[in-house]
């Protein structure tokens, strides 16, 4: 299969300040090509970073002219075939207009929980409509799952969609032991209206504390008032912001993992927990739910999740699951099909 050249351009991406940074963009790049074309405009005011054909801008302060003007001299200077958009942001639709000026076929990437049909906030007015037209112009648009497909076809019927979901890395396996009390963990960012801390310390607040802890990871807006929350109870911990292949490696100490948001585009956390072999208590709408198995407990309710957690002090061990179509060499394998379909059929 040939290999086409391939620019693209981020939102979110890791960098020297943020090296988790919308590591899930860079997972997908990554798969398609071990030293790949990327620009970047990343919401932050750091200095550029060149690594290899990788440039990152901290765009906060740029002018669009400057941002313009980055992205001519990069397509001039690479010559792409294709040019693959990663997440939307109204800044990217004249960079759209740009590519599909100069004959040049465009592929967008969409893990926005922003385009879900439960959203309590949906885009309105002049972002709505620019959106709409984004996605109808993009030659392919390839939402990360069923639900986010479903949001963007409501709110752009002419859209060109493929599912490519995200990539499931599973840390090294090894034995590691569990934690002495049935211990559980939630990963995600501390976002209380949305990944929901609170309802999870709620439900968890009422088990015995000496046969059970919670742990944390992940920052955010909400990291103060959730520690001011849990402060007097010391079977309670906040670990803060961890890398990717840091929770990797202390995934297999836990016993389940507790996902509870309102709503989720994916739950990346879900599934490498699972290869983890962990219990997963998830919900069921979440964009991952059709490669949930034996190992995913779904809650509906509070009550239920005070259910879910009490009981997996009792539950034998689960199985690891394995991702097979979510690794990376998969995953990788139907990007290019899907650029090569664009470019050459």
């Amino acid at each position: 299969m040939k290999t086409p050249r391939v620019l693209h351009i981020v939102k979110w991406y890791p960098h020297a300040a943020d090296p988790q940074n919308g590591v899930f963009v860079r997972k997908h790049i990554y798969a398609t090509d071990s030293n790949p074309l990327v620009l970047g405009f990343l919401n932050h005011a750091g200095p550029p970073e060149h690594d290899g054909m990788c440039t990152l801008y901290g765009s906060k302060n740029m002018s669009t002219a400057a941002k313009w003007g980055a992205y001519f001299a990069k397509v001039k200077s690479v010559q792409p075939e294709l040019i693959h958009f990663h997440c939307f942001a109204p800044d990217l639709a004249p960079l759209l207009w740009f590519a599909k000026r100069a004959g040049i076929k465009t592929v967008h990437s969409e893990h926005w929980s922003g385009f879900l049909a439960q959203h309590p906030r949906p885009l309105q007015g002049w972002r709505k409509s620019l959106a709409r037209w984004y996605m109808n112009q993009c030659h392919i648009v390839l939402p990360v799952s069923s639900v986010l497909s479903d949001g963007i076809k409501a709110l752009a019927p002419d859209s060109r969609r493929n599912i490519v979901p995200n990539i499931i890395d599973s840390g090294v396996r090894k034995d590691t032991e569990k934690r002495p009390c049935t211990s559980i963990c939630v990963v995600a960012d501390v976002v209380l209206s949305i990944k929901q801390q609170d309802k999870i310390f709620a439900a968890f607040s009422a088990l015995p504390r000496i046969q059970f802890e919670l742990h944390f990871y992940g920052g955010g807006p909400d990291e103060s008032t959730l520690s001011q929350m849990v402060k007097n109870h010391s079977n309670v911990f906040i670990h803060g912001r961890k890398s990717n292949a840091e929770i990797l490696d202390l995934l297999p100490q836990h016993h389940a993992l507790v996902l509870y948001s309102a709503y989720e585009t994916f739950g990346i956390t879900v599934l490498e927990a699972r290869q983890a072999g962990l219990w997963a208590i998830v919900k069921s709408e979440f964009g991952c739910a059709p490669f949930y198995d034996e190992g995913c407990i779904i809650v509906t309710s509070d009550e239920a999740l005070h259910t879910a957690l009490e009981k997996v002090r009792e539950l034998p061990r689960p199985e690891a699951a394995e991702f097979k179509d979510l690794s990376s060499h998969s995953i990788g394998k139907k990007l290019r099909t899907i650029y090569s379909k664009l470019l050459y059929a």
